[in-house]
């Protein structure tokens, strides 16, 4: 029989305490209360600081401590800045818009498409106090989904008349140019990513199945059929650094879900949920350490949840 020596190269340390700091995969034997124990970690929902305005169907961008929040619905302008425990008030965007994408960070934004309505292609920068007109979508869409940074975004998927859209399109700081079309046209989805890197899950596609758990991975130049979701959604939020580390969270099917699901490149691996089910939040962060804010439950939030990995230390068991 194989032993852990021959898997790990290294023996199982015995002691009569638990180490003060153990590292994740570390295992040990605790001769005091005669039990093998092991360091795990785990991702974890706790609640965050209210947004000053209840809203849904709003975007968010940058990260944990230095976040973002604008748009959504009731034709509102209104930006948030978050700092990890709070929100104040930023400068208010051009143009309200409703189900449009954000991306980048706090002091470096970007805002695309959206309702307004009607549909809109326009494009705002963010850069810390106030937004800026950027350069227009080719094409405009609601309820798209994005990825990347102020100076190298991405677009992909949407409403557009007189149907859902597959189309791509490329930022560079100043204009759109197209990029390669999705396999399959879909809206009210999410995204991750970067522009060389970058993810598309769930959102509705045309009937048989109008709800998908599809995914599809972008390489800066074409898309590929990643895992599927474990739980199909439409209007989940997303967060994460590349295409092989992304998180999803909540949506609806068609009721809201808490159901929250970690991408590592090929699969979808379902984690600890949402404390409270909704759908049409902002999400944005890294797989690790992400934010949901937002969003409908029973009725529109100013709710904010915060998603972090905690050390777990756990006791082996015969079964």
């Amino acid at each position: 029989m194989t032993t852990f020596k021959e898997i790990r190269g290294n023996l199982i340390k015995s002691t009569s305490t638990d180490p003060a700091n153990p590292q994740e995969g570390q295992i040990w034997y605790n001769s005091t209360s005669q039990v093998l124990k092991g360091e795990e970690i785990l991702g974890a929902w706790s609640a965050g600081g209210n947004l000053g305005t209840p809203r849904s169907g709003l975007a968010g961008a940058g990260t944990q401590d230095l976040g973002l929040a604008f748009g959504g619905n009731g034709g509102t302008t209104a930006t948030e800045e978050y700092d990890g425990s709070a929100w104040t008030a930023g400068g208010s965007l051009s143009q309200a818009r409703l189900s449009a994408v954000g991306c980048g960070t706090q002091t470096a934004g970007l805002t695309f498409g959206g309702n307004a309505p009607p549909v809109t292609a326009a494009t705002e920068e963010y850069n810390g106090t106030s937004w800026t007109s950027g350069g227009a979508l080719n094409t405009a869409r609601g309820y798209l989904a994005g990825a990347g940074i102020q100076t190298a975004g991405l677009a992909f998927g949407g409403d557009e008349a007189p149907g859902k859209a597959g189309l791509t399109e490329e930022y560079d700081g100043s204009s759109w140019t197209a990029g390669g079309t999705m396999g399959t046209a879909r809206s009210t989805f999410a995204g991750a990513g970067v522009q060389t890197s970058a993810l598309g899950f769930g959102g509705y596609i045309s009937a048989p199945t109008p709800t998908t758990g599809a995914t599809e991975e972008y390489d800066g130049s074409s898309w590929t059929a990643g895992g599927t979701m474990g739980t199909a959604r439409y209007a989940p939020a997303g967060a994460g650094a590349s295409s092989s580390s992304a998180l999803a969270f909540g949506g609806g099917n068609p009721g809201n879900l808490a159901v929250t699901e970690e991408y590592n490149g090929t699969a979808w691996t379902e984690v600890n949920d949402l404390s409270t089910a909704r759908k049409r939040s902002g999400g944005f962060g890294i797989q690790t350490s992400a934010v949901a804010c937002g969003g409908t439950i029973t009725g529109t939030t100013a709710a904010t949840e915060e998603y972090n990995y905690t050390p777990v230390t756990r006791t082996f068991t015969t079964s």
